[in-house]
């Protein structure tokens, strides 16, 4: 009798078709027909000798076998890619392939510094940089899309025990207004007063929104209500420039519009949040030639450039 063996094509269409809970979507994603998607997954079963997948008119979910076939095969496909970008290093075809999770705010300052260090030294390396919150980019990362994420895991839930947590450092958000917001102009701010003008947050899954709404409780308020909704920084400064919106955003974000006159934050001591990041890796995971490097280069970075703002950049005009 021949032994069926698994092919890593049928696993990249399963585990696909699992993370998106969708044939037709899965379909479009890889580029594959459906019936080419039906065809392999009957020849993963026909291997495995179990059903893997159930399908209704609410999309495909894995069974039992299926699930744990997931999650492993998630780590055969990840070790897979490892592999081939060390041997495209080895062969000098490619100088590596990092791809990483981050969290928005170190997309204005952190971010482009330590790819502008990183291409200095190696000009062809390539990265895949993924924005999104913490629960975002965990599956992600648990999964093996992920080389690392850099970001704030919540501090009432554990930690999954796959994960290698590293502090990196800490950046401030601060609630800030249009240069000519009334509440800009005013020397004391009473606290009802920040209920009077529209807010632009992101959305309430975040640690941020959570954060924000316990700041305003402890001082006996209600939490925020936004007008907007939004994970597009470009868009919450438009709003805020044009439209005397207020929001909560990390002082980077908005750090040129405020030396050039044009956002501020608001002068509320309470009103603020350090927020600690850190480096999360899958333990047992040996990170590829590219990755190290780069971590290892966020890891010498972060001291001088993840740190909080001086207290006059907090409460004084630009």
């Amino acid at each position: 009798m021949q032994t069926r063996h698994l092919h890593p094509t049928d696993l990249e269409y399963f585990v696909k078709i699992c993370q998106l809970g969708s044939m037709t979507q899965a379909s479009v994603q890889l580029g594959v027909t459906q019936p080419a998607l039906s065809k392999s997954i009957r020849r993963l079963e026909q291997t495995v000798g179990a059903k893997l997948l159930e399908r209704s008119t609410r999309g495909a979910r894995p069974t039992q076998i299926g699930l744990e076939l997931m999650h492993r095969g998630s780590v055969i496909l990840s070790d897979l890619k490892t592999t081939q970008h060390l041997l495209q290093e080895m062969s000098g075809s490619r100088m590596g392939t990092v791809s990483m999770g981050t969290a928005p705010s170190l997309s204005h300052h952190f971010l482009p510094s330590v790819i502008q260090l990183a291409q200095q030294k190696r000009p062809r390396l390539f990265f895949q940089v993924n924005e999104g919150i913490f629960h975002q980019l965990l599956p992600r990362l648990l999964l093996g899309e992920l080389d690392f994420i850099i970001s704030s895991p919540s501090s009432n839930e554990p930690l999954a025990p796959e994960l290698v947590c590293e502090p990196l450092g800490s950046n401030y958000f601060m609630a800030c207004v249009a240069h000519n917001h009334p509440l800009a102009l005013s020397n004391a701010i009473a606290d009802e007063q920040l209920l009077d003008y529209p807010w632009v947050l992101t959305s309430p899954q975040g640690i941020l929104r959570n954060t924000l709404n316990l700041l305003f409780k402890s001082r006996a308020l209600p939490a925020v209500t936004p007008q907007v909704e939004t994970s597009c920084t470009t868009l919450s400064k438009a709003l805020i420039t044009q439209q005397n919106f207020i929001s909560f955003l990390p002082v980077e974000s908005f750090a040129e519009e405020h030396k050039m006159g044009l956002i501020r934050p608001l002068n509320i001591p309470w009103l603020y949040w350090k927020r600690d990041l850190y480096l999360l890796l899958r333990r047992g995971h040996n990170p590829s030639p590219a990755a190290q490097f780069v971590i290892d280069l966020i890891k010498a970075e972060a001291p001088q450039r993840l740190t909080p703002p001086p207290p006059t950049f907090i409460h004084s005009d630009p």
